[in-house]
């Protein structure tokens, strides 16, 4: 790969009017290679945009790349020496969606960060790729997330590994009973409620549309919620 004719591609790129114009054709050019100097230009040129449209494509390209071990190393030790919030929790999100090996690790030690969006990739992130065994963080952080938002991601999160390991439905169930009865968020209780309504397939409420959009007087189904959830555990 020539590193220059990149550049030049790029500056070419950041140029046009309106960037979608050519970002396809850029971004199978920066796709090419995996070599450490086209990552750095790569990474470098995500730190330095301020299109926020342009950086939601080059972040997603990391996600494309065929190397995904390297792509995980890589970022990894860019991860340990950066000091953008924002970019930080960027990274643990690519780690997740390239299944990196050490992105669970990653997203364990960050779930409680004074930082709202290190914790919040931390959170989602372990619904991607986490187990049972890190249903206990995602418990942590939805009893004690100072964010109502938070909260109902660590529910919602606790459902992704549902999907995938269905034998957590009784820890999880356990777990939502607890929270519920004294949670008053409305973010947090249709995080739990909507988690309770898949597990258990029952209306108790809240719908939830194809774009994920909630709707539902969360009162009345957090008190239908915790009715099911005596007779599940009776």
């Amino acid at each position: 790969m020539n590193i220059n004719l990149l550049k030049e591609k790029y500056l070419e790129l950041i140029k046009m009017e309106d960037t979608d114009d050519g970002i396809f054709d850029f971004g199978d050019l920066l796709l090419e290679s995996d070599d450490e100097k086209v990552l750095e230009f790569h990474y470098e040129i995500i730190k330095s945009t301020k299109d926020k449209y342009l950086l939601t494509d080059l972040l997603t390209f990391f996600e494309k790349r065929k190397d995904k071990n390297k792509v995980g190393n890589f970022l990894v030790k860019k991860y340990d020496k950066e000091q953008d919030v924002s970019l930080k929790s960027e990274i643990i999100k690519i780690l997740g969606e390239i299944k990196y090996s050490g992105t669970e690790e990653l997203a364990v030690k960050e779930i409680k960060s004074p930082q709202y969006e290190l914790r919040f990739a931390s959170i989602i992130v372990l619904g991607w790729v986490g187990t049972a065994k890190d249903l206990g963080y995602l418990n942590e952080r939805m009893l004690n997330d100072p964010e109502g938002t938070l909260r109902q991601c660590g529910a919602a999160a606790m459902r992704q590994i549902w999907f995938r390991h269905k034998s957590t439905k009784l820890k999880i169930t356990q777990y939502i009973n607890s929270a519920i009865r004294s949670e008053t968020n409305p973010d947090a209780l249709t995080g739990m409620i909507i988690t309770i309504q898949d597990l258990y397939r029952k209306k108790l409420g809240i719908k939830e549309s194809h774009y994920g959009d909630l709707s539902g007087d969360v009162t009345k189904a957090k008190e239908k919620c915790i009715k099911e959830l005596d007779k599940i555990l009776s």
